[in-house]
């Protein structure tokens, strides 16, 4: 399998959001995604709604997977991202948001070449913080022709 060409560089954005119809269905909305980190929004609808009907904690877990995990795809500037699968990834929710949106952001915090950290948040945007996240993720190497990814070793 070949990497997709919506991890070539230059990225576009929208067309690396429908290689991932999870996130496309939940709404998110690219603002930028490079190297220093990702930023993404999300406009809070009635199906991101819980029984109590504040946003669903699952819908801000995937924010946060997201916002942490995408950066980790970058090896170096100007270069195709590779894939990544999430290790572990660690929530602490703070309080339920207001207003009709919240924005994600995340940031690789450390690491090696296969296995790297990151962290995110998602706050409201009167800025009051929702939720942050650790995280640990394995970055995929390639593989050769009409095979399926591996890992990294």
């Amino acid at each position: 399998m070949s990497v997709p060409s919506s991890y070539r560089v230059p990225l576009d954005l929208d067309a690396l959001l429908a290689e991932s119809p999870f996130l496309a269905d939940l709404g998110l909305e690219f603002l930028s995604l490079d190297s220093s980190g990702a930023v993404f929004e999300l406009a809070i609808a009635p199906r991101h709604s819980n029984a109590e009907k504040r946003m669903h904690g699952g819908v801000i877990a995937s924010m946060l997977d997201a916002a942490c995990g995408l950066p980790v795809r970058f090896i170096a500037e100007g270069t195709d991202l590779v894939r990544a699968v999430t290790l572990t990834l660690s929530i602490s929710y703070i309080a339920a948001p207001k207003g009709p949106r919240v924005r994600a952001t995340g940031r690789v915090t450390g690491g090696g070449r296969s296995v790297v950290f990151s962290e995110g948040e998602v706050r409201d945007l009167d800025g009051s913080l929702v939720a942050t996240a650790t995280g640990s993720f394995k970055r995929l190497r390639p593989a050769q022709p009409d095979q399926t990814f591996k890992e990294s070793s």
